[in-house]
């Protein structure tokens, strides 16, 4: 009886010892299927360090004229022929610079300070996004706004390269800056747009004025009360950076602006009131324009939520306009009056936390549009003092172009 429950007891072992190294031989393979061989990565040892690169992006970044057209900056290698397996043969480094050559061949050399610029080290990637991708934007409060609100010079904008990186790397940071001593006349504008590009072109125009007109196809264009909101949601492309040089200033009591920074709005809302927040992210209403503006006819649509984020959960754009979101709800029936409720506590916070001051003439308030919400308050003109605004739109794409050309030039990143 002993012996036949020994017996048993042997064969349970081998039975599940069997079973274990099936097991182990499956995941082996399993790994062995998904793990790099040893040519996939190459280690380069920069500045004491040992740094790692694909084979495959090496070999995509040639930087040989049969690989890269060196006047355009552009990528010319045949991808019908790129291989996506590519081995090394060898591997050669001196002083300045690593030599590969691969299977079929071919040799490719990569100067060092390219290659740590391009570094694949979390570090390094995120020094590469915070000092040329995107400046890292401060989201302030109202009561902060003189501190961040930077006051920078016309003429040093457009005469000096320097003052012109300040002034947009202010921008980019805080979502705001105000440039002063602008001349008055109706062209001072584009001299400052020229600086950084060209203006993008809506319905409204290159340029559009701001001015109390009774029968308006913009009520942004009426002395009453301006709500708070961002310009043109209904656009998918929205204009990025909002431009307003100012020729008159009321004298009368009001037309003062309203600034807000919806990220730090959103940011509260996301730590304070997660529920709401998570309505305005997810749920995508729609935002409209219908009329006509110099003879051209217009009916824009965009369907898009009140915050916007982006893979990583950061707030990218954000869309509001009490008198451009259209009627039509696009969502759930049982979801409207809880957004209708976050939707309207957005909105308080704020106002709650709005910057509120009064431009001058000569002066050009620049805002991000697709993060600030402004406004203006009621106003009343007289014959001899009538308000007037000129106003044009850029893209941030060509911002951010400028920013990166100017740092070039004035701050030389090794390696770029």
């Amino acid at each position: 009886m002993i012996l036949l429950r020994s017996l048993r007891d042997t064969n349970k072992k081998v039975t599940l010892l069997n079973l274990f190294q099936t097991v182990v031989q499956t995941n082996k393979l399993h790994l062995n299927s998904v793990l790099p061989n040893k040519d996939d990565f190459v280690n380069i040892n920069l500045q004491g360090n040992s740094l790692k690169y694909p084979s495959v992006w090496l070999r995509d970044n040639c930087q040989c004229e049969q690989c890269f057209h060196q006047s355009a900056k552009s990528r010319i290698l045949n991808l019908c022929k790129f291989n996506v397996n590519v081995s090394i043969k060898s591997v050669v480094q001196d002083e300045t610079s690593v030599q590969v050559t691969w299977d079929d061949d071919h040799v490719s050399r990569y100067a060092l300070n390219w290659l740590k610029f391009r570094s694949f080290m979390p570090e390094d990637q995120l020094k590469y996004t915070k000092t040329l991708y995107r400046p890292v934007k401060t989201p302030w409060h109202g009561k902060d706004f003189h501190k961040v609100c930077a006051k920078h010079d016309y003429e040093r904008i457009l005469y000096s390269e320097a003052a012109l990186y300040k002034w947009l790397q202010d921008l980019s940071t805080y979502g705001v800056a105000l440039i002063q001593n602008t001349p008055n006349c109706d062209t001072a504008l584009d001299g400052i747009v020229e600086k950084i590009g060209f203006t993008k072109r809506t319905h409204y125009g290159v340029k559009f004025i701001v001015e109390n007109v009774a029968n308006t196809s913009n009520v942004a264009y009426l002395s009453s009360n301006l709500q708070m909101h961002v310009d043109l949601p209904y656009y998918e492309y929205c204009p990025g950076v909002n431009m307003l040089h100012c020729l008159v200033q009321t004298l009368s009591e009001g037309g003062e602006n309203l600034l807000s920074d919806g990220h730090h709005t959103a940011s509260y809302m996301k730590n304070n009131y997660p529920d709401q927040y998570k309505l305005l992210t997810d749920i995508e209403v729609e935002w409209s324009d219908v009329g006509v503006e110099h003879g051209n006819e217009f009916f824009k649509l965009y369907r898009s939520s009140v915050i916007c984020l982006d893979r990583h959960g950061y707030v990218k754009r954000i869309n509001f306009s009490v008198p451009q979101r259209g009627s039509h709800f696009p969502g759930p029936i049982e979801t409207v009056k809880p957004w209708y409720e976050a939707h309207s506590l957005f909105y308080e916070l704020n106002q709650k936390f709005a910057a509120q001051f009064k431009t001058e003439a000569g002066d050009i308030l620049v805002f991000d549009n697709i993060r600030l919400l402004h406004g203006r308050s009621a106003y009343e003109d007289k014959s001899d003092n009538v308000r007037k605004l000129i106003g044009a739109y850029v893209d941030w794409d060509e911002i951010y172009s400028r920013l990166r050309c100017l740092k070039a030039k004035l701050n030389p990143l090794e390696g770029i």
